[in-house]
């Protein structure tokens, strides 16, 4: 296996490490696997490393010329502990500007966040290049070792024992010497060179080489480093001295808006099992073995959820090593906003109609990790629907303020009757319900800003749906919508209600464009402002008969019918 060598060479310095060796001219591709893997948060320079790689292949691609043809596939970035999240984010193609952005703009919203499996990537990708003529340049951006318990080094043997046609280099992003030698066994196994890169600089230095081998058509060449002096023993001693291997101490900096927590925790990057737990100690310094780590914050036990920080804990042996907890979240409200039954973030990798990952009971300020997510919000357990207030995005280091101020309210006229058993809810214009309120709350509800259709339902059996009309919420005000046009009945005192009233809107050709009823009811009901006709129905089997054959219902008015 060749020895790993720390790259050193600069762009300028470009000619000493590339070897000038005609290769195949149809040998135009360079394509990247690259890692979003959790651990990609650990910061290098006071920046995590997942924006450091992100900025380095975006400005990469922005210098390749357009005849090359390139491609990504990412690992890690969609779901936390699936082995199976890998995922051609850019496919194979000639890098004309347009592309580029695209490209780029793809690269830019890759989260970190999941495992490490770059055995099977490493598979697809070569899987993926078979059919392309010439070699393939592949190029490893990785700042670890594989976690889903394969061998990546033999697989890349095998793949070119078989005859595939590929060259493979490997970038090793601030590693460790442990890290550093496994995965220079990869490229060693695909025929290229293993560069490493301790900060920004180093790493599109050795990317520029790679980029620059395909673009001359020249084979890359690290120039090796220079042989260790052995050193010289004088003699031999009998004393030996062993030196421990002590823990470090993790020191906590919490700002100024983050309170106490009922824990906080070191997880495992790769698995998210918590190895050191520290609840009831507020956020003294603990001492834990060296090793890397992802901070674990609990704010209360039973109203906020675990939650998996972006950030990464590197303990050294004998050191302290100080964690910034910064990142987080406020929500900002008006005075009729309610204290809900839980709000969260929902991320790409969250269950569907389960609740979010992250989700808390209390409004005051919370730490979570950085990333980008969907505010829901859940009012009421048994009352409301969650609903989805839209896109935002955590950005690592700060407390993120969100508003919450987007509402509706109804506000009903004093006939309007109080009957439990019955909701109402927006529909947007594709007819998706985007909130049901049960038992007909009429306090204001979060929803979020749009133009929807209200559906009032009297009762839950004994009334169809009664479409109230449009309704318009504008963003970070309380609309307010009156309900306060309707029909009842006026009748002899004791006279038994009808099996059914049926109240019907019609067209302007005198069509039916919907219809609402009632049964065993006298009303009053809810509708919408327009011109009806009344059926009526005695009995379950009985005749149906039009009682009124039209009249004009007009906003804000109700009407009386006398029976």
């Amino acid at each position: 296996m060749k020895t790993p060598l720390r790259f050193v060479c600069s762009v300028a310095a470009f000619a000493l490490c590339v070897l000038s060796v005609n290769v195949n001219a149809q040998s135009n591709i360079l394509y990247f696997i690259f890692d979003a893997s959790g651990s990609m948060w650990e910061q290098v320079d006071g920046k995590p490393r997942i924006e450091i790689a992100k900025e380095t292949l975006s400005s990469l691609i922005d210098q390749t010329p357009a005849d090359i043809r390139s491609g990504i596939t990412a690992y890690g970035h969609r779901r936390k502990f699936d082995c199976a999240d890998i995922e051609e984010v850019a496919p194979l193609g000639s890098l004309d500007p347009v592309t580029k952005v695209r490209l780029q703009e793809r690269i830019n919203s890759l989260s970190a966040i999941g495992k490490t499996p770059i055995t099977d990537s490493i598979q697809r990708t070569v899987d993926r290049l078979k059919a392309e003529q010439g070699e393939a340049t592949i190029v490893l951006i990785s700042d670890g070792l594989e976690s889903c318990g394969k061998d990546p080094c033999a697989l890349t043997a095998k793949l070119k024992a078989s005859g595939a046609r590929f060259v493979m280099h490997v970038v090793g992003f601030d590693l460790i010497k442990e890290q550093e030698q496994k995965l220079a066994c990869i490229s060693d196994a695909g025929g290229g060179e293993f560069f490493t890169a301790s900060n920004a600089a180093d790493l599109l230095a050795a990317l520029t080489v790679v980029k620059e081998s395909v673009v001359e058509q020249v084979k890359v060449e690290v120039e090796p480093a220079p042989e260790p002096v052995a050193p010289v023993v004088a003699s031999v001693s009998t004393s030996i001295k062993i030196k421990a291997k002590g823990p470090g101490t993790v020191k906590l900096l919490p700002d100024s808006w983050v309170e106490e927590p009922r824990y906080w925790g070191l997880s495992d990057v790769e698995s998210g099992e918590i190895l050191y737990k520290f609840a009831r100690q507020g956020v003294t310094s603990q001492q834990v073995p060296a090793g890397t780590y992802q901070l674990v914050w609990r704010q209360n036990e039973h109203r906020a959820a675990e939650v998996i920080t972006e950030q990464i804990v590197a303990v050294k042996s004998g050191e302290v090593v100080e964690v910034p907890v910064n990142t987080g979240i406020r929500l900002n409200m008006p005075h009729w906003v309610e204290t809900p039954y839980w709000w969260g973030l929902k991320a790409a990798d969250d269950e569907p109609g389960k609740r979010p990952g992250i989700w808390f009971r209390d409004l005051p300020a919370q730490v979570v990790p950085a990333g980008r997510y969907e505010l829901i919000w859940y009012q009421n357990e048994h009352r409301t629907t969650p609903v989805n207030l839209g896109a935002i995005e955590i950005q690592m280091g700060q407390l993120n303020e969100v508003r919450v101020a987007t509402g509706l309210q109804l506000v009903k006229a004093d006939w309007v009757p109080e009957i439990r058993r019955r909701w109402w809810q927006l529909e947007d214009e594709d007819g998706q319900v985007a909130l049901k309120v049960s038992k007909f709350e009429f306090k204001p509800q979060i929803v979020p800003a749009g133009d929807y259709q209200l559906v009032y339902r009297q009762t839950k059996h004994g009334a169809t749906d009664s479409p109230l009309g449009a309704v318009v919420v504008n963003d970070n005000e309380l609309t307010q919508f009156v309900i306060n046009t309707g029909v009842g009945f006026t009748y002899a005192e004791g006279t038994k209600p009808p099996h059914m009233v049926e109240f019907s809107r019609l067209k302007a050709n005198g069509d039916v464009e919907f219809s609402v009823q009632l049964k065993k009811s006298w009303g009053p009901i809810p509708l919408q402002p327009g011109t009806y006709k009344v059926n009526f129905q005695a009995e379950r089997k009985g005749p149906v008969m039009t009682i009124v054959d039209a009249f004009d219902l007009s906003a804000g008015v109700f009407v009386e019918i006398e029976m």
